[in-house]
């Protein structure tokens, strides 16, 4: 689903994997070797060269060309190139110029395609539906981050606000939570808090006053948050040690990409409506 103003046709990249998978079994020892390498490798591939992907691949580097140009791609150019216009990556990579990622930083960027991967793995738990049914079924959603993730939840404010109705940022600084003078309904609300090391103290008492006005709570969060199980059912832990000088937030990022996906999913609104109403808006004010 792509409602956003950028919007790209399929790919060819997804018609050369497709070739690819169907072909496999057909292929010579060593091409097969080299296609399967870049099978399971799609995500980081782009990083590599004919050659780092030979040696680990145990062919010779001619090999490479050979596979991908039986399947209509004249070379690693041509392929990272598919690459970025799937992925709607505009610009050249350190990897066009025969750049090949350091070792180190090749097992950074692993550790942080890991933290994406669990946050994926979990949908569908009992946290997961929880939070998206809370935020498909309330009337209202107020979303709240502080100290280093607080632009964050800004961000998530934002674009939940595209996916469906009533979505505002929380701040209980500025506002002294006059937003909450009156309660709600029981589960006509909905917060949707985003905390991480080290954990703010306005967030657990903010969820535990939302909780006891009948507001169901939502929390993203890191490994190690030791509050947000007491307080709700809907907690997503996205790990942040990933090896970084400050604590990774790509998980974060990736939990709460999910949760307005479903939240856009979810509401009975016509969303493609809502969202040609969003861009009448915004090209009315001049901004693009």
């Amino acid at each position: 689903m792509s409602h956003g103003f950028a919007s790209y046709a399929e790919a060819p990249i997804d018609e050369f994997v497709s070739k690819v998978e169907q072909g496999l079994h057909a292929l010579p020892k060593q091409e097969a070797k080299v296609a399967q390498y870049f099978l399971l490798n799609l995500n980081s591939v782009s990083f590599e060269t004919g050659k780092s992907i030979a040696q680990k691949a145990g062919v010779a580097e001619i090999t490479v060309g050979r596979m991908l140009r039986r399947f209509g791609c004249a070379g690693m150019k041509e392929f990272k190139a598919m690459l970025r216009h799937r992925y709607s990556v505009t610009g050249a990579s350190i990897a066009d110029d025969g750049f090949e990622l350091p070792e180190d930083w090749q097992e950074q960027m692993n550790a942080e395609l890991r933290a994406v991967s669990t946050v994926y793995s979990r949908i569908g738990t009992p946290a997961f539906r929880a939070a998206e049914r809370y935020l498909t079924e309330a009337e209202e959603v107020y979303v709240t981050g502080f100290q280093t993730v607080r632009g964050l939840a800004e961000d998530v404010a934002r674009r939940l606000a595209l996916a469906r109705a009533r979505v505002r940022f929380l701040s209980g600084h500025d506002s002294m939570l006059s937003e909450w003078l009156d309660p709600p309904a029981p589960g006509s609300s909905c917060l949707l808090i985003i905390d991480v090391i080290p954990y703010a103290a306005e967030c657990e008492t903010i969820a535990r006053l939302a909780r006891d006005q009948g507001r169901s709570v939502v929390v993203v969060t890191d490994e190690y948050c030791h509050w947000a199980q007491e307080v709700t059912d809907a907690v997503i832990n996205a790990p942040s040690k990933t090896g970084l000088f400050l604590e990774s937030i790509l998980g974060l990022n990736a939990a709460t990409s999910l949760l307005v996906h479903m939240a856009a999913n979810g509401r009975s609104a016509d969303i493609d409506e809502r969202m040609r109403d969003w861009k009448r808006l915004a090209q009315s004010i001049g901004i693009f």
